[in-house]
């Protein structure tokens, strides 16, 4: 049992023993690397759409704070993990920091999903209810 032990250890020995004492003119140059693509232009910070849900994990009473919806009709839903609507609002004329308050003591715990829907706009976040 020892013997067939004592061979892998040599042979690992020799493998990396090997590989680092060979001499810097017979190592393979490394690969070249693809030039990195640049990030994409974020949009300005007035141009930003945000979605922000407090506290999560939640009990229930879950804070919803919206941002760069200014003056839009936006559809907010809750979602549960299969996609069924749990709740549904139309909210209209929002100013610059919306904030909603929704009460989600009633659902059973576990993930669901807020989403927030305007003209060509969405955003959508995961909630989790203990």
């Amino acid at each position: 049992m020892m013997q067939p032990l004592r061979y892998l250890g040599l042979f690992v020995l020799l493998s990396f023993g090997l590989r680092s004492s060979l001499p810097a003119a017979t190592a393979q140059p490394a690969p070249a690397r693809p030039a990195a693509t640049p990030a994409p232009a974020r949009p300005a910070a007035s141009e930003e759409k945000a979605l922000l849900v407090y506290p999560n994990p939640s009990t229930g009473i879950v804070h919803i704070a919206i941002n760069g919806f200014e003056g839009r009709k936006v559809e907010l839903r809750v979602l549960n993990v299969i996609g069924t609507v749990m709740y549904r609002e139309v909210l209209s004329e929002l100013n610059d920091r919306a904030t909603r308050t929704l009460d989600l003591t009633k659902f059973a715990n576990g993930l669901y999903y807020v989403k927030l829907e305007a003209d060509n706009a969405s955003e959508m976040r995961k909630l989790v209810i203990r």
